[in-house]
């Protein structure tokens, strides 16, 4: 091959690897409805593991978060289910989505598991959470998860548009003394 095919092989693979990591990105709602999604499948993940623990059922409380929050849960799942329809297209959108989904969860019981006391532990967050007003939410799910691989992706860098021009004609500035 030649080095100026070679060249236009190399510049191609860069621009399309940038429009990839591009569109693997997500948009602000995008990124708080992962963050809603890890919340409340941590949240599922202490009601579930504690249920049979005197002293730290979370029944109560879970279903007092999906009933309390449910309108957000609902529009959470929707903007996540559109992002993977952005990145992924139609036929692999929900594939991906189970793929994130499942992740998720098996995080949240890895991290259920690794601690000697997950019941005690969970009782902090159900009490900041039911003490959360409806629109806090979103600030409260991105608060509250810090390890941000577990997305799987990250936030959006938005582009500069460029200037616009009216004219042909450059404008000059004068510095007025």
């Amino acid at each position: 091959m030649s080095k100026r095919v070679l060249s236009g092989v190399l510049a191609a693979s860069l621009v399309l690897a940038s429009t990839l990591a591009h569109a693997e990105c997500y948009t602000e709602a995008e990124w708080q409805a992962a963050h809603v999604r890890i919340l409340q499948t941590e949240l599922n993940v202490a009601q579930l593991t504690c249920q049979n623990v005197p002293d730290h059922s979370y029944d109560a409380q879970y279903s007092a978060f999906v009933a309390r929050f449910g309108d957000r849960l609902k529009s959470a799942a929707s903007v996540l289910r559109a992002h993977f329809k952005r990145v992924y297209g139609n036929a692999a959108s929900e594939k991906q989505l189970d793929i994130f989904v499942t992740r998720v969860a098996n995080e949240a019981s890895d991290r259920s598991m690794s601690s000697t006391t997950p019941c005690a532990d969970a009782a902090p967050l159900f009490q900041q959470v039911l003490a959360t007003d409806t629109g806090g939410l979103s600030q409260l799910a991105l608060d509250h998860v810090t390890d941000k691989t577990e997305i799987g992706g990250e936030l959006c860098v938005a582009k500069k548009a460029p200037a616009s021009r009216k004219s042909g004609r450059t404008k000059k500035t004068v510095a007025v003394k």
